[in-house]
């Protein structure tokens, strides 16, 4: 066995604080051990994941819980799994079938239901300028099947948009890295571009 700690020590008067700890077995599976992710660019908040190794058991689209510790009080708050955008200023989490928006520097900026409250949630991809985002969900992720939507998030005001249904191919994942296109992967590895102004799907080589 192994124990770990997450300290906080304040450089002022070196005094420690332990704000999270965890019991690791050898030999254990699922997800395991504690890791730093990043700071708040105002310096109140730590952002770091208890899930820094392995997978949890069993079969399903999954990101690394994000938990923040408030270095304040020592408040710790879970996030869920999901991703940064890309200027740093905010988080897109899941929530068991809702996605929350989050301030770095402070708190939750508001919630949505998923689209499709009788399908799989999976990756969110940041558009370029973090205003907005893609998710994808899915019919089934093992295997990955089913039919597949891929949803546009705008944040101002706070709005969600069907972009595309797909049953052959079965998307699972996107990445939004030009401003006007997306690119999606379906069920076989094979990526497609889908044009946000003129909506078209086409297959890359």
């Amino acid at each position: 066995m192994a124990y770990e700690q997450l300290k906080l020590i304040r450089t002022s008067n070196s005094v420690e604080s332990v704000a999270d700890t965890q019991l690791l077995y050898c030999r254990g599976l699922g997800a395991f051990g504690l890791a730093g992710l990043f700071w708040s660019p105002n310096s109140r908040y730590f952002y770091y994941t208890n899930a820094r190794e392995g997978v949890p058991d069993g079969c399903g689209y999954w990101e690394r819980p994000i938990i923040r510790l408030d270095v304040t009080n020592l408040r710790l708050e879970y996030l869920g799994g999901g991703r940064r955008s890309p200027d740093g200023t905010r988080l897109a989490t899941w929530q068991g079938k809702e996605l929350v928006i989050w301030d770095t520097d402070g708190g939750e900026i508001g919630r949505v239901p998923a689209m499709a409250l009788d399908a799989e949630t999976g990756p969110i991809a940041w558009s370029p300028d973090s205003q907005a985002l893609v998710y994808v969900q899915f019919a089934s992720y093992c295997l990955l099947s089913g039919k597949s939507r891929v949803v546009r998030l705008d944040l101002s005001p706070l709005r969600q948009t069907l972009l595309l249904e797909s049953e052959a191919p079965t998307f699972g994942g996107a990445a939004w890295d030009t401003p006007n296109e997306l690119t999606l992967f379906d069920e076989g590895g094979k990526r497609w571009r889908y044009n946000l102004a003129t909506q078209q799907l086409r297959e890359t080589p």
